[in-house]
């Protein structure tokens, strides 16, 4: 019998959910394979700034060593009666001293020589006055070499400041001296690189790569199930950075749960309310009927008036349901921005302003990026809502900064309530006047921040509202 998993309309387990593998990045894209490769790398980079001045100062050790073992040898001459050996203790003398000849002067002594003398040699080198640079320079070529000169070399002897050793060497047997040293710092630093990386990846793993998969892990049971007080991230002690993303990221997901929960009780009341609102807007339209039948049929002139009350009381709630149900129905704005023309727009909107005189004042041709059916109704409703409010007059002015057009409305009313700018871009919330929806400014500022602007209120008071808008330019 075929498993579940093996039918073709088998729903395979969304990721987060109870059961599903955990997502992880491959071995070697992981941050814990490249922390080890960078931490060795590094590590073998610091070896190889230390690896050549090590080499120069082993050449240095190695030439002094020769001095002295040169300085002893000349002693055993000197010890003679006549200052010769023969010519069986001499190489018996060079070859403990890996020399080919050696030379020493001693202040107010006689001279000793052993082996060839110091001349045609194919290079000299003087360890008395030799700086840094130049016995890291003289390292370098040594190695870098693959014939073997003859070199001579000249110092202070370590066993008496006051004899001058000059030594005739073959300079092949200190190039593989040197290769043989630098091979054994090379695998003494792969193993100190290797330990260190190893030591710095656990350490790493267990402060920084073990709390990001668990934090990830978290986030991903979270998304799954975000109404689910159990999947919050509990936060450890840690009082560092790690610990203070575990408190931020806990923080946020529970008012992100706390938003959704009320989101899903606002949606249902939302679903209520319209429902409601359509049964009552059938109901409403029907008594605003009766009450024009009422109202045409009397013949007092009181009942005539009441009736008209009536009939403007309807006709405000009739509107109410219908603006309520737009609202709820019409959800995000759809834009389609293209070039507008400013002035223009804004001038057609000013010919259909209910009762207030409209002045523009703005560069001519001011162009914006925006979508002129949408942005018509965000004029219309600051009009209207000027005109609502008592102001006359209405000056929309407007300048280029920048990559935005700013837009400024201002009206002579006499200012909105303080409880109207509590709540001014929430909707049914901000409404300045009786019977008003509060739907005006929110939608408004929706439409504006889809198209990439805003709206935000400049300031009020008894001289008026000034409303500013921005607006992007248009590309090119």
């Amino acid at each position: 019998m075929p498993k579940d998993n093996d039918r073709p309309d088998a729903t395979p387990t969304p990721a987060g959910a109870p059961g599903a593998p955990r997502r992880r990045a491959p071995l070697h894209r992981g941050l814990p394979l490249r922390l080890l490769l960078l931490t060795v790398l590094f590590v073998m980079l610091a070896e190889v700034l230390i690896f050549v001045p090590s080499v120069a100062r082993y050449r240095v050790e190695y030439l002094k060593e020769h001095l002295e073992q040169a300085h002893l040898a000349l002693l055993a001459l000197e010890a003679t009666p006549d200052g010769m050996v023969d010519e069986y203790l001499q190489k018996r003398l060079l070859d403990h001293a890996g020399a080919l000849g050696m030379t020493a002067w001693r202040p107010e002594r006689t001279t000793l020589m052993l082996g060839v003398e110091p001349e045609d040699l194919d290079a000299r080198f003087d360890l008395r006055g030799a700086g840094f640079l130049e016995l890291l320079r003289d390292g370098l070529a040594a190695m870098a070499r693959t014939d073997d000169r003859m070199i001579g070399v000249m110092g202070v002897s370590p066993k008496d400041a006051d004899v001058r050793i000059d030594v005739v060497l073959r300079e092949a047997p200190m190039r593989q001296q040197m290769f043989a040293y630098g091979e054994r710092i090379f695998y003494l630093s792969l193993i100190i690189s290797l330990f260190t990386a190893g030591l710095v990846y656990l350490s790493l793993h267990l402060l920084l790569v073990r709390p990001l998969l668990r934090m990830a892990d978290n986030m991903a049971d979270f998304r799954a199930a975000p109404e689910d007080p159990d999947r919050t991230l509990r936060p450890s002690r840690r009082h560092d950075e790690v610990g203070m993303v575990e408190r931020s990221l806990a923080e946020m997901q529970t008012d992100l749960r706390r938003a959704l929960m009320q989101q899903a009780r606002l949606a249902a009341v939302g679903t209520a309310v319209s429902k409601i609102s359509h049964d009552l807007k059938g109901v409403l339209s029907a008594a605003l009927l009766e009450s024009d039948r009422l109202e045409a049929s009397a013949a007092d002139p009181e009942v005539k008036h009441v009736t008209a009350g009536i009939a403007r009381a309807l006709d405000r709630a009739v509107e109410l349901c219908t603006r309520t149900l737009r609202f709820a129905k019409e959800g995000p704005p759809e834009v389609r921005p293209a070039r507008v023309d400013l002035p223009a727009l804004i001038e057609d909107s000013a010919a259909t302003a209910p009762g207030v005189a409209v002045s523009v004042a703005m560069p001519e041709g001011l162009a914006v990026r925006a979508d002129p059916g949408q942005l018509s109704r965000v004029f219309d409703n600051l009009l209207r809502n000027a005109a609502e409010a008592g102001a006359t007059t209405v000056t929309v002015s407007a300048w280029a900064r920048g990559d935005r057009a700013e837009v400024e409305v201002a009206d002579d009313g006499p200012g909105l309530p303080a409880k109207a700018r509590e709540n001014l871009f929430q909707p049914f919330s901000g409404s300045a006047r009786a019977g008003g929806t509060g739907l005006g400014l929110p939608l408004s500022r929706e439409i504006l921040r889809a198209l990439g602007g805003d709206l935000t209120l400049a300031r009020t008071g008894g001289e008026g509202t000034v409303f500013r808008l921005s607006l992007p330019l248009p590309r090119g």
